[in-house]
């Protein structure tokens, strides 16, 4: 046995309450006694009416003590959860052999463990529940104990429609456990790299509100320690120096200066920090890209194509917009940043593009671009090596890493308006042939969707003055 199956068999993973599995057997075992009951006295078919009662009495046993040993647990492990789904298969099984096999209408029900194992089960115990599914399929159809009428005959389709319908339900087991298995592989994938998201924009909602706490603290603070300062200065033109007093109260006064210094700084700093004001486009991208600018390699800023410095634009450009330096922005650009320096060879084009009516931002590094045939694929959580193939051959290469940070820059970027594109650069040389030279990720903007306008600014001051300062 191999360690993958020994990991799946051992893990716990199962998130089904053995409530929820009780509930339904009972609902099941009551829907199972109505039915025999109705075939056998109302309908008059004769069929092995004393076992199909026992097996629905042994059912009933069983449920009556699992209710007993699992009242305590709330959550049930993934063997335990598949050693019910064997049992209700083996029940329904047995029932369908006393009944008539795969003839019977409500053989439908066989199907029923094998695809709830699908949405919450491994693969191993999906794949045991899919082939003891199928072997009792097979089975049923080639022996069971007929139904017969009141008139004496049995109740048989022809064998051509038993053929098919035993093939159907083959069929059926096979696409709806790997359609079930699909659906919940994808939502759980979705739900995981949602809550990454929702971990990361929240570390970035409690950097602003603490760089307001540090403002406000400066503002506020500032008043008391200036009447102290007041107050200690007075007293030292007053004391004599000789005096024992004067040392304390000088000891004051320079603590108070002190104070001050540092409140000073700390609310210059909030004050140009980028979360609690509205700044340029281009010294945001500067800022999300400042953590990464010491990592070995160059990065090249550029608007409109022209290259900039560091410090600041070195142009005059008008047409840059001001923007709200909102959360999903800045840690959206920076997880794109740092995934185009991680797959860089020595350096990245930052590009900002603006003009009248649109804001496009290019990134673009020097690698060996994105895997053959899954651009397509780039913006979902969690690519699988599997997924992943090489630019000039279809090999299979070992990177991986590539999904979730491209993802939650995916899904911060999109709340801000923008869209984005996934492409290579290809360089032509000399003998004629294309090459890709980097990976390139385009986000654009409509640009009345993320300006902010000097006149709104202007209204809100006057709605709340007390916000100026």
């Amino acid at each position: 046995m191999t360690n993958f199956i020994k990991r799946q068999i051992y893990s716990g993973e199962s998130w089904i309450k053995p409530k929820s599995l009780l509930h339904l057997r009972w609902l099941a075992i009551a829907g199972q006694g109505v039915a025999i009951a109705v075939a056998y006295f109302i309908l008059n078919l004769t069929f092995n009416f004393e076992a199909c009662l026992i097996i629905i009495l042994i059912a009933c046993i069983v449920n009556l003590t699992s209710s007993i040993y699992f009242r305590k647990e709330k959550r049930l492990s993934a063997f335990k959860t598949f050693l019910f789904l064997s049992f209700d298969l083996t029940q329904i099984s047995l029932l369908l052999f006393f009944s008539g096999g795969i003839s019977n209408p409500f053989s439908m029900l066989i199907i029923v463990p094998a695809i709830v194992s699908a949405s919450s089960l491994s693969i191993v115990y999906l794949s045991a529940l899919c082939v003891m599914t199928l072997f009792s399929i097979l089975f049923l159809s080639i022996r069971y104990f007929p139904i017969i009428n009141n008139l004496g005959d049995v109740l048989k389709p022809p064998d051509i429609l038993l053929l098919g319908f035993t093939f159907s339900l083959i069929i059926t087991v096979t696409f709806l456990g790997n359609y079930a298995r699909r659906i919940f592989l994808d939502n759980s994938n979705m739900n995981k790299a949602l809550q990454a998201t929702q971990v990361a924009l929240e570390r970035e909602r409690k950097l602003t509100a603490l760089t307001g706490v540090v403002a406000a603290l400066g503002h506020e603070l500032g008043s008391p320690l200036a009447t102290i300062k007041l107050a200690s200065s007075e007293l030292l033109n007053e004391i004599d120096r000789d005096s024992p007093l004067y040392q304390d109260i000088k000891l004051i006064f320079d603590q108070i200066e002190r104070c001050k210094k540092i409140i000073s700084d700390m609310g210059s700093l909030g004050k140009d920090d980028q979360y609690v004001k509205i700044i340029d486009f281009f010294t945001l991208l500067l800022e999300a890209s400042q953590p990464y600018e010491k990592k070995g390699k160059q990065i090249i800023f550029r608007l409109n194509g022209v290259i900039q410095g560091h410090e600041g634009i070195s142009i005059k450009e008008k047409m840059i917009p001001m923007i709200r330096r909102e959360p999903e922005l800045i840690h959206g650009i920076r997880n794109i940043v740092h995934n185009a320096l991680r797959f860089s060879e020595s350096s990245i084009d930052i590009n900002l593009i603006v003009n009248s009516k649109k804001i496009k931002l290019e990134i673009i590094d020097d690698g060996k671009g994105f895997p053959y045939d899954v651009t397509s694929m780039i913006g979902e959580p969690f690519l699988k090596s599997r997924d992943l193939y090489s630019i000039n051959t279809k090999s299979k290469t070992s990177e991986e890493g590539m999904g979730l940070g491209l993802f939650i820059a995916n899904i911060l970027l999109e709340r801000t308006k923008g869209q984005l594109k996934f492409s290579n650069v290809k360089q032509i040389e000399n003998g004629g042939k294309k090459r890709v030279k980097g990976a390139k990720v385009e986000i654009s903007w409509e640009r009345s969707s993320i300006e902010v306008l000097e006149r709104d600014e202007e209204a809100k001051i006057k709605e709340n003055p007390r916000n100026v300062g």
